[in-house]
């Protein structure tokens, strides 16, 4: 027969207390002596009692206790892109070091996020981060209302009254144009992400900004979807051209990672005695030594260390007014640019 699960009734009666003493002992912020927590926490782990988070957000919800569920929702767009696998891990690891865990909802495009934010309110969750996407006003005007703070990582929406934590976009298009300009190219592309994107969409004005003052204007423009493909399709059609550029710098490092395997694996060109080559946003790939790639740096853990601090703030006072905060972007010089202007 199935063994019966040890229930927060049984902790109850081993420790002597009540079955809401329980639930305070396991969450974050609740009213409760740290005595009479580590004792109940002792007894729960000696009988193998495991609360359910999920459970206890909603009878938590239900109640008029100002208790916390101990659960955040994080959306996003593109997971299965390095970068923002690193994101979530990094967030779901900070986040737990505060007491808190993750219910992880993806989406394919920013459409489905207010559908997805609504999916998540239901677990009464603490608060929300959104990656790389927008919600629509009416969202953030019920997250409000039911004191829900919301947090965009990597984009803003001014007048929203929502936080939010993002990485300066248009300065660091900005690096790429002038380290490409400096070393004396002509011929520049840029590869950005899907139509209406408002990162790439940053990205591409601090760049064609800083060409604009150099005098030059964009070669060549084409367009991804933040995949190796996408950058490897990318690079093929470019560099297949007898009038190829002489430099790109694309929207992230991963398309940049398709477009020198094109160049370098199909087309016999090099990196950068053939074309310069730029990414963004750093991710462990671009420093390997079969890459060593040129690219503008995100400092993710500052960026999501401050998020999270943001975030919490907001869930422990939810009068607290929303705040922002933009991080600089670094130039990181490896070896698929060249510095020096040739003859």
């Amino acid at each position: 027969m199935r063994k019966r699960s040890i229930t927060s009734y049984d902790v109850a009666t081993a420790a002597g207390v009540s079955q809401s003493a329980v639930s305070r002992a396991f969450s974050p912020g609740a009213s409760i002596s740290e005595r009479k927590r580590e004792q109940i926490l002792a007894i729960a782990a000696e009988l193998g009692y495991q609360p359910n988070a999920i459970a206890r957000s909603m009878s938590t919800a239900r109640s008029d206790q100002p208790q916390k569920s101990g659960m955040v929702g994080i959306i996003v767009t593109r997971l299965e892109d390095p970068f923002f696998s690193q994101t979530i891990a990094l967030f779901s690891r900070i986040l737990q070091g505060r007491g808190w865990h993750i219910l992880l909802f993806t989406v394919d495009s920013e459409a489905e996020v207010d559908e997805a934010l609504a999916a998540l309110m239901q677990f009464k969750i603490d608060g929300v981060v959104i990656l790389s996407a927008l919600l629509s006003r009416h969202m953030a005007e019920t997250c409000h209302a039911q004191g829900t703070p919301v947090l965009l990582y990597n984009r803003s929406a001014p007048g929203l009254g929502v936080s939010a934590v993002q990485i300066g976009n248009q300065e660091g298009g900005r690096a790429a144009a002038a380290l490409l300009c400096d070393a004396g190219h002509e011929r520049i592309a840029f590869l950005g992400g899907i139509a209406g994107d408002a990162t790439s969409d940053a990205r591409e004005a601090g760049f064609t900004e800083r060409l604009a003052e150099a005098g030059l204007s964009l070669f060549l423009r084409e367009a991804g979807d933040y995949t190796f493909e996408s950058g490897r399709e990318a690079g093929l059609r470019l560099f297949a051209r007898s009038d190829r550029p002489d430099a790109v710098f694309c929207a992230s490092d991963v398309m940049a990672l398709g477009m020198l395997h094109a160049a370098r694996h199909e087309l016999g060109l090099q990196a950068p005695a053939d074309f310069s080559l730029i990414g963004f946003d750093d991710i462990p790939a671009a420093g390997w030594p079969g890459h060593r790639l040129t690219t503008i740096r995100q400092p993710v853990e500052r960026m999501i260390r401050a998020a999270v601090d943001i975030l919490v703030e907001r869930m422990e006072t939810p009068d607290l007014a929303a705040r922002s905060e933009r991080f600089p972007a670094a130039l990181i010089l490896r070896d698929t640019v060249r510095t020096v202007r040739r003859g």
